[in-house]
């Protein structure tokens, strides 16, 4: 125990304790910023979900029947395109922009009977 004291003898142990814990801290602090970023995106947000949900909802409005959509027609923040990809083949795609401005855009392939 002697020859550990006298070979290793810091002076200022307070000053390296201090240091070894504030290195800790900051790690923790670095994990958890990193945790709270990847948790907490746009993708995650419940306003997301109600607007992909509303997104769906439309599509399958427009599968039911073409005046369901009646109202939906004078609505500035949704845009429905169709478009024929060959004749078995339809693409629908539906833009929706809701309160916050975010744009989503969705696209659905519909197999129809047209021969």
């Amino acid at each position: 125990m002697v020859f550990l004291k006298r070979y290793c003898s810091v002076k200022a142990n307070s000053i390296l304790e201090s240091m070894i814990a504030l290195t800790i801290i900051s790690v923790c602090l670095y994990f958890a910023v990193m945790i709270f970023a990847a948790v907490f995106t746009p993708r995650t947000a419940t306003k997301f979900y109600d607007t992909q949900n509303k997104a769906n909802e439309l599509f399958f409005l427009a599968q039911l029947k073409t005046d369901s959509l009646l109202y939906e027609g004078d609505d500035e923040n949704l845009i429905m395109e169709e478009e024929n990809i060959n004749n078995g083949l339809k693409k629908i795609t539906i833009q929706y922009k809701d309160s916050t401005q975010f744009q989503f855009e969705k696209t659905f392939y519909v197999q129809t009977n047209n021969e």
